[in-house]
């Protein structure tokens, strides 16, 4: 599919700028709240006591999951299937919601899973997608980029 420049600036798949501050706003709460309660839990650790912080940023990180959800949700419904239909930034998008989808399902397992091996687990599994996710989303939006510029060139 050729872009012509003005084509490209409203691509189909592209995000309004509400979506683009949205998903930024939410994967930033959710990035800093995370990382946030994972130096609580370090702190925890080493001083035997709960900074009188951690709870109130718990409770905010918890209620960012419902809303995340509905992001996701959004993302799959326009943004992923229009750009599987354009064929466009396919490998980034899939990390980006690979790292997404996996921070969903074990954001649900901390929260229902009972056992402490397997809580082990999905809390570093957690970790490890939080670190992923701001990474693969700055590699989706260049890849983005450079996409909208080569289909410009197509033109």
């Amino acid at each position: 599919m050729a872009l012509t420049p003005q084509a490209s600036a409203a691509r189909p798949s592209r995000l309004t700028a509400l979506g683009q501050v949205a998903v930024i706003v939410l994967l930033a709460a959710g990035f800093f709240s995370g990382v946030a309660l994972w130096w609580g839990q370090t702190l925890q650790a080493e001083q035997g006591t709960t900074p009188t912080w951690f709870r109130p940023v718990l409770v905010l990180h918890g209620c960012l999951f419902p809303v995340q959800c509905i992001l996701f949700g959004f993302l799959l419904c326009h943004h992923i299937r229009v750009g599987w239909q354009l064929r466009a930034n396919l490998i980034s998008g899939f990390a980006m919601e690979l790292a997404f989808a996996g921070l969903i399902v074990t954001g649900a397992g901390l929260y229902y899973v009972g056992s402490e091996e397997w809580r082990e687990r999905l809390v570093w599994t957690h970790r490890v997608l939080g670190l992923l996710v701001p990474v693969t989303l700055a590699i989706h939006w260049i890849m983005g980029l450079r996409w909208a510029r080569r289909a410009v060139g197509r033109s």
